[in-house]
């Protein structure tokens, strides 16, 4: 960690160029500010971890209100890795959902976790899907051109 980062503080916002700043560190694709200025407002909760006044992590829960909670967007920047930021970071996103569980209820929580990292979320105890009845997990990525051609990705 960078000598004058003496302590990690956790807040609940970022703004747009700082979320695709962290994004563009890990190698992720940059968001279109509006879109990601709509995601981040939207989000169900947000948990930022900054270091002297610059976000350096993050992990946001998208949510329908009902039982699916859905943790996106886990990002620590290079710099910051090996330093256990991810590590409070989905432990605050864990500790939200479940203050938000009422008795007797059951949730599902999901994610789509980066590659090569499964074992990072099995610590907490996610499963590493095809699991019992659930299948492979899947995602997909499509791009609109300024001509409105869609292109898969």
């Amino acid at each position: 960690m960078e000598k004058s980062c003496k302590q990690i503080e956790y807040t609940n916002n970022i703004s747009v160029e700082n979320y695709n700043a962290l994004r563009k560190a890990v190698n992720w694709i940059s968001v279109n500010e509006k879109r990601a200025a709509i995601a981040l407002k939207n989000s169900f909760y947000l948990c930022v971890a900054v270091c002297d006044g610059n976000p350096v992590g993050m992990a946001r829960i998208v949510s329908d209100g009902g039982y699916t909670y859905f943790i996106t967007d886990v990002i620590v920047h290079p710099d910051y890795q090996g330093y256990h930021i991810g590590t409070e970071l989905i432990t605050r996103v864990l500790d939200y959902i479940e203050k938000d569980v009422l008795d007797g209820e059951t949730i599902m929580i999901s994610l789509m976790a980066a590659y090569n990292r499964e074992s990072f979320y099995e610590r907490f105890g996610f499963h590493t899907r095809p699991f019992g009845n659930h299948g492979s997990g899947m995602s997909m990525w499509f791009s609109r051109d300024i001509n409105g051609k869609v292109t898969p990705l």
